[in-house]
């Protein structure tokens, strides 16, 4: 199966803050993807920047 999701360097800041700060991962087909960290981490960023929510 393929890549459903390719993120490479990604990366966003609002003004002065690094909110996601050039990541890679990539999600197969079939694949379940989970996003845990502590609050501030970035996760609903990166996930509005794959969603087309945001641009990188």
């Amino acid at each position: 199966m393929g890549d459903a999701i390719i993120a490479d360097q990604l990366t966003y800041s609002y003004d002065q803050l690094t909110a996601v700060d050039h990541i890679d991962f990539s999600v197969k087909e079939g694949e379940i993807l989970s996003f845990l960290g502590p609050n501030g981490a970035g996760k609903t960023t990166t996930v509005k920047m794959l969603t087309g929510q945001l641009r990188p």
